[in-house]
């Protein structure tokens, strides 16, 4: 019982991925600002040429908001690809120097075998 438990608690953990820190999330926001720009403005162009060409179905906010809902849904995986492909670099080991702790000072031997 408990090699199972233990072989499903290494599963469960493996499949999990590390949060990613605040300068790991600035390397990616780029990409994924511009790949959120890509997918939007395309669709801000269709809907306002579209509106302009009376297209009266348009004119409603609900029907915008949810053509954008649908649009973000169906390039969800593209928008965050580099999130979800993103590896963090492992931390460099910084070689520390370690001083030399002196060991405890011996009694000096006193009597008269220390002289010899």
């Amino acid at each position: 019982m408990g090699k199972k438990r233990r072989e499903k608690k290494l599963r469960r953990k493996g499949g999990q991925r590390p949060q990613l820190s605040f300068k790991d999330m600035l390397r990616v926001f780029p990409s994924l600002f511009l790949r959120a720009f890509i997918v939007v403005v395309p669709l801000t162009f269709l809907m306002t040429w579209l509106g302009a060409s009376k297209v009266t179905l348009l004119g409603n906010p609900l029907v915008q908001i949810a053509a954008y809902v649908a649009v973000y849904l169906a390039f969800n995986r593209f928008i965050f690809a580099p999130i979800r492909n993103f590896k963090p670099e492992k931390p460099k080991v910084v070689a520390t120097s370690i001083k030399a702790v002196p060991k405890e000072a011996k009694p000096k031997p006193t009597g008269p075998k220390a002289k010899s």
